[in-house]
């Protein structure tokens, strides 16, 4: 036998090995029919994807794979391009044998013996349903919020444009709601944010439950929605629905055996009244909003124009607080508490002033909030901590009376900064002794998370430093949490002391308020105290200490050094003030005008 022969026979079978190598393993689904269309072979991955044996489909047409969502044009205009040019490629639309339609993309190539008749097709598919839902996906995503499946800003831009166009023709009017859950930060820090993912799945569905078909639900971003209420001719139904939305998302929500209740602020703009587009409705609704959750929370607000004015005075001291620290623009004012039986300063409270390059000295009221709202107040408080305690550690070092700092501390802090951290690097910083430092809480920051809370109370405790509770009697006082969190001091509010003298009842408050801190071996501070006659009044009460515009106002740093450094002549002062009104002699009389004509001296100079 000739060699050559043999080595071109073997070569050709082992073509032919290869090709079947290949049809058999190949991932697309491979059906080669006849020259009148009759199946004559399939592969494996045919089998897979059509749920097709061999058996089944040898000497069929493969027409029996059709769908039925393609008409006879689809066919004839594919016969005639593999007609003509002897191919066809696209996507087509075919049936399992279990009934399922499937998308899949389809090659079809003609065989042509050497005389240039068809003697078969062969067709390739690919399964493109998950590239299809895939894609479905990418673009259902681009218009909507992947958590909820609410529409997304753009989205309901679209759709407020629609709802806009409608009533420009019918003369109806379009409601635009923005909707901010109250406190929801505290949900995700508290609980986790797969636990806050749930909320808002349920808030989502609970807001659905309260409008129409035909309005639109968006989610904003975060904890935020808006609603687009389109062809409103009744007014009353925005308040209807608002009022709605407030009481689905005030009912309890039970997750996995944990139950919370939740309350929703909303601001409302209404076209054509305040505005005509997207933009400027969305941005007075958010006007609104912030109105309704200065007024409380848990409430709705109309726009109104007079908002605006507050909203971007609001806005401008957002922006600015950000560079604030960068640009050491705030400073602390100190305000003295004194010994009400000898009438020396023993300490400071420590507050802070923002010197803002335009808007001058602005006092903690008009940008805390604001900071709270936003977490920049983690490190405006770092800041405090550390300036208090450096100036309080200067003032020692300079041989003035060693007293006592106090800083307030915000939830924000316990929930979002290192607290422990803050504190005792502050400390260590400055060198100042931690008994020359003294925090003050609200009792609201130790009834939220209490564990938490009181793992860091105790912490804190073991640097040596003192803790007081601001504004005792109006939240949540009670005995339990004093013994638990071992505070050292509870400052009475001024709501009690204001009217010390004339209200019998905020008398036998305070009164009753310091009777109990000397029962758990706490000492008390007046705040607020604001002549002689409540200054003795609390005298007589027993109580400690107090701060208030008849001792001085909070001042800047040097006003304050000068009155630690005429401490003496103050204490003799205020001391005489007050013991010589329990006397109540004529001669007492007289020492009293003419020490209460030095310090009103005094005040002014120090004010």
């Amino acid at each position: 036998m000739n060699i050559d022969r043999v080595s071109e026979r073997q070569l050709v079978e082992q073509q032919l090995r290869l090709s079947e190598t290949i049809f058999e393993s190949c991932n697309q689904g491979i059906s080669v029919t006849d020259a009148s269309g009759r199946i004559v072979s399939i592969n494996p991955a045919f089998t897979r994807i059509t749920g097709y044996t061999i058996r089944e489909v040898k000497g069929q047409n493969p027409r029996m794979l059709r769908s039925g969502r393609h008409g006879e044009e689809f066919y004839r205009e594919m016969w005639r391009q593999l007609t003509q040019s002897g191919r066809w490629e696209g996507e087509i639309w075919n049936r399992r044998k279990n009934g399922e339609i499937y998308p899949e993309w389809l090659w079809i190539s003609a065989v042509i013996d050497i005389c240039g008749t068809v003697t078969h097709y062969v067709a390739m598919f690919s399964d493109v349903s998950e590239t299809l839902r895939a894609q479905r996906r990418i673009e259902f995503l681009s218009q909507h919020d992947a958590l909820t499946e609410l529409p997304n800003r753009m989205s309901a831009n679209q759709h407020l444009q629609l709802a806009l166009g409608g009533a420009v023709k019918s003369g109806a009017k379009v409601a635009l709601m923005f909707l901010d859950m109250d406190h929801f930060k505290s949900v995700n820090e508290t609980n986790g944010h797969s636990f806050g993912d749930d909320v808002l799945k349920i808030v989502t569905t609970r807001i659905q439950s309260c409008v129409r078909e035909t309005d639109t639900i968006s989610r904003h971003g975060g904890d935020e929605f808006i609603v687009i209420l389109s062809d409103l001719r009744d007014p009353e139904a925005i308040i209807r629905i608002a009022e709605m939305i407030l009481r689905r998302t005030e009912e309890p929500i039970s997750i996995n055996g944990q139950e919370l209740s939740l309350t929703m602020s909303i601001g409302i703009a209404v076209y054509p009244d305040d505005g005509g587009d997207f933009e400027t409705l969305l941005n007075c609704a958010d006007t609104a909003m912030y109105q309704a959750k200065d007024a409380g929370r848990n409430t709705y607000q109309f726009f109104d124009n007079s908002m605006t004015a507050d909203h971007s005075e609001q806005l401008y001291i957002r922006n600015g607080l950000r560079r604030a620290l960068e640009r050491d623009e705030f400073v602390l004012h100190f305000q003295p508490q004194v010994h009400l039986a000898s009438g020396e300063i023993i300490g400071a409270e420590a507050l802070i002033r923002w010197n803002h390059p335009e808007l001058g000295l602005l006092a903690p009221g008009k940008f805390i909030p604001v900071a709270e709202e936003s977490g920049l107040v983690v490190p405006i408080g770092e800041w405090v901590l550390r300036e208090a305690c450096r100036q309080a550690k200067a003032w020692q070092k300079a041989g003035l009376p060693k007293i006592v700092v106090a800083v307030n501390l915000s939830a924000v802090q316990f929930k979002r900064g290192n607290l422990y951290q803050s504190v005792s690097d502050a400390l260590s910083q400055s060198g100042l002794d931690p008994a020359y430092l003294e925090l003050e809480l609200t009792e609201s920051i130790l009834i939220r998370d209490t564990e938490n809370v009181l793992a860091t109370v105790r912490q804190l405790k073991l640097l040596g430093l003192s803790l007081s509770i601001d504004d005792f009697g109006t939240g949540y006082s009670s005995l339990s949490y004093l013994k638990k969190f071992k505070v050292d001091k509870l400052k009475i509010d001024q709501s009690f002391v204001r009217d010390l003298g004339t209200d019998p009842d905020d008398a036998a408050i305070v009164r009753a308020i310091i009777q109990m801190a000397r029962s758990l071996n706490l000492k008390t501070v007046a705040e607020g105290v604001e002549n002689a006659q409540i200054a003795n009044r609390l005298r007589i009460f027993d109580c400690d200490e107090a701060q208030g515009y008849y001792f001085a106002r909070p001042m800047d740093l040097r006003s304050f050094m000068v009155l630690l450094e005429e401490g003496e002549q103050f204490s003799r002062a205020r001391g005489a003030v007050i013991t010589l009104r329990a006397t109540g002699t004529k001669d007492s009389q007289r020492t009293l005008v003419s020490s209460q004509t030095q310090l009103s001296r005094s005040d002014n100079y120090y004010g």
